[in-house]
Parts: C-alpha cells; sequence; structure tokens
C-alpha cells in the first residue's frame, strides 16, 4: 500500500477514478439508447437530489477554518448530515416525478448514499488523506465496470438492473468510507467538549445556506437541462445527450482536484490562479471525447449523434474547467456570499434557456444552453474575483 502511495499521486489516481467512471459509462453504451436513458434519469434524479437536499455539506465543511470540527462537536455534523438525508430523498423523489422516468426508489437511496460519501470525503480531505478517499472513488468505477460487464455477458439489457448495480455501488462505497472516517475519527483520541456558542451555531447554519444556495444554483445549472430532456424528448435522446455529458466532464477532472487542494488550502493568501493551466490540461482531453463519441455513433446507430451534443459541449466545458477553479479561489477570499451571487446569475440565464430550447430543439438546446451558462459562470466568477482581490489577481496573473 506505501508503495501504491509512492508510485501514484492523489491527482493520478483521481484521473484513474474518472477515467473508470468514463469506462463504466462507455461499457453503458452496451444498452439500447432508451435503456440507458432509464439509467441516467436515475442517476440524475440521485445527483441533483444529493445536491439540493444535501445542504452542500461536503462544500461546507471543506471551506471550514481550521479547529472548527473540535470547537463544534461531532454531534453538530452529525445533526446537520441527518436533515441532509431527509431533504435528499424528498428532492430525489419530487426530481424522479419531474423527469418522468426511472425509480423513485433508486434515486432515492442513491442520493442518501451520495450524501453520506460526499460528507465523509469531506472530512477525509481535510485530514489530508486525499489518497484513500480517491482510491474508494477509484474502486467503486472498478466495481461499475466489472458489473456492468457481467449484466452485458448475460445480456441482461434492462436499464433498472443496471441502476440497482449503480445503486448498490454507491452504498458500498459510501459505507466503507463512512466507517474509516469514524475509525480515523477514533484514533484521533477521545474529542473535548464543544467550545461554540449560540452565535457560532447560528453563523453556521447562516453560512450553510448562503453556500447551497449557491451550490444549488450551479447544480440546475448543470443538470436540470437533463431532467427536461427526459421530460420533453424521452429516454432515448436522454440516453445519448447524458453520455455526451459524461464524456466531456471528463475533461473537467484537473479542475476538480485543483478546486479541492484550493479549498482544503488554509492561507487564502497562498491561493494561485490555475484556470490557464486547467483549460490546457482540458482541451486535449475533450477533443479526443468528442473524437470518441463519433467513432462510437459510427459503431452504434443509436448513438450517431452524440458527437454533435459533445461538439456543442467543448466550448462551455473549457469554460467550466476554468470556472470551477477561479470559484474555489473566490469562496476561500471572498466567502460564500460572492459564489452564490455568481451562481443565481448563471441559474438564471440557464434555467431561460433550458425552458426556451429543450422543448423545440431538445437534446441540441440542452447543449447549447449549457455551454452559454457555463461561459456566463466563468466570466462573471472571474470579474468577481477581479473585483474582490485585484492585488491577489495581480499576483496571479
Amino acid at each position: 500500500m506505501d508503495l501504491a502511495r509512492r508510485l501514484v499521486s492523489p491527482e493520478r489516481l483521481y484521473l484513474v477514478a474518472l477515467g473508470l467512471t468514463g469506462l463504466a459509462a462507455l461499457v453503458s453504451v452496451t444498452l439500447p439508447a432508451a435503456e440507458r436513458g432509464e439509467l441516467a434519469a436515475n442517476m440524475v434524479s440521485a445527483t441533483v437530489g444529493a445536491a439540493l437536499g444535501g445542504l452542500s455539506v461536503d462544500t461546507f465543511l471543506l471551506s471550514r477554518p481550521a479547529g472548527w470540527i473540535m470547537s463544534r462537536g461531532r454531534g453538530w455534523i452529525a445533526g446537520i448530515l441527518a436533515v441532509s438525508l431527509g431533504l435528499t430523498a424528498l428532492a430525489a423523489a419530487a426530481l424522479t416525478t419531474a423527469a418522468g422516468l426511472g425509480s423513485h426508489p433508486v434515486a432515492m437511496a442513491a442520493g442518501c448514499a451520495l450524501t453520506v460519501f460526499n460528507t465523509a470525503a469531506s472530512l477525509g480531505l481535510r485530514l489530508r488523506r486525499f489518497w484513500f478517499v480517491y482510491a474508494m472513488r477509484a474502486l467503486g468505477g472498478a466495481v461499475l465496470v466489472a458489473g456492468y460487464g457481467l449484466l452485458w455477458l448475460g445480456r441482461r439489457l434492462d436499464g433498472g438492473l443496471w441502476s440497482e448495480l449503480w445503486l448498490g455501488v454507491q452504498v458500498g462505497t459510501a459505507a466503507v468510507l463512512g466507517v474509516a472516517v469514524l475509525a480515523w475519527a477514533r484514533r484521533s483520541g477521545p474529542v473535548a467538549a464543544a467550545t461554540a456558542g449560540r452565535q457560532e451555531y447560528r453563523a453556521d447554519l447562516l453560512a450553510v445556506g448562503r453556500l447551497h444556495v449557491g451550490v444549488c444554483a450551479q447544480m440546475l445549472t448543470y443538470r436540470l437541462g437533463q431532467v427536461l430532456v427526459a421530460r420533453f424528448a424521452g429516454a432515448g435522446p436522454l440516453g445519448v445527450f447524458a453520455l455526451a455529458v459524461a464524456a466531456l466532464e471528463f475533461a473537467q477532472s484537473g479542475a476538480v482536484v485543483r478546486a479541492q487542494r484550493i479549498l482544503a488550502e488554509r492561507d487564502p493568501a497562498a491561493v494561485g490562479d490555475h484556470g490557464r493551466e486547467v483549460v490546457k490540461g482540458a482541451f486535449p482531453i475533450a477533443a479526443l471525447a468528442v473524437v470518441g463519441l463519433a467513432v462510437l455513433g459510427m459503431l452504434s446507430p443509436d448513438y450517431r449523434n452524440a458527437w454533435v451534443f459533445g461538439l456543442l459541449l467543448l466550448p462551455g466545458t473549457l469554460a467550466l474547467s476554468a470556472g470551477k477553479t477561479w470559484s474555489a479561489a473566490l469562496l476561500k477570499r471572498s466567502g460564500e456570499g460572492a459564489t452564490t451571487a455568481v451562481a443565481l446569475v448563471t441559474m438564471s440565464v440557464s434555467v431561460v434557456l433550458y425552458v426556451l430550447l429543450i422543448p423545440w430543439a431538445g437534446a441540441v438546446g440542452a447543449a447549447v444552453a449549457s455551454s452559454v451558462a457555463y461561459f456566463v459562470y466563468a466570466f462573471r466568477t472571474r470579474q468577481r474575483l477581479h473585483r474582490s482581490t485585484p492585488a491577489l489577481v495581480n499576483r496571479m496573473a
């Protein structure tokens, strides 16, 4: 294990995890487009449900200053998590109803599992356990790929069954990581009594609220299009469009890792600008993803339009990659209010575009609307970062 840690950096391990997730998405194209649409509907309802109902506990925990957990006590974290699980289940159920596709039990259970995993992952990252957290992501992806492969070999091409397998992987990885975090906490010794008072707890709730509004707005920007494609275009187009989205998201891996490291940085003044760097890293991966979608379309007629969606999403993907690192820097430098303001503006633009374009142009409209919204997000984030921290931006340029 120690040798593996020396040979494989956390960044590379995260790329492996994303690669396995991408491979799972690739294996899922062996499903007919309509069956893959059912799988995608369950995934999007669960992930958006976890984002909307999860109170952004994962991002909130990462953004807290050193010593915060000790001053608040473990019971405070457990209480926030318990409330978020109930809200996650309700949100996932509502989204499944809105999409008109998928299984309510699968989406609700998977959403709760994602909330637990994300919370445990944040606590692990605060403890600098980057390698273990990313290893769990990679392990989950490997199990999912193997499971999909076995179902394909058995000719069990049922989107509902594949969704249940995906649910099982989410529950398993959440359970393992959650137990690991509890073990780390136990080894750290007895926890002193919480020292925070009512004012501090109220400040936490206000911070959660401000941050969560922004995160909800971001998730609606990223995923509402898929819900509306399911509603207005049906399972087949959703299956193809969701594949293109997943392929292009792989190009954002470097930005995600960089943003997590920025959030884990305790000194805001030490945060640098890595926007140009992550765009340079994202472009070749995004271009290869579009090429891959084109090749897939030649091999499987069900997915012949996937490359079109990928090409339309590519410019926005590059903008979003830079925007994620700038957003993490803005959060550390200026707080939740600044990132929330940007997210609300972006959501307003995206929702209007989704509602106007998707009923008329289906998945093509969703791809165009998404790219435009991602550009708005990146532009507004950079603008706010420049205005709020001119000294930092000048040093980063």
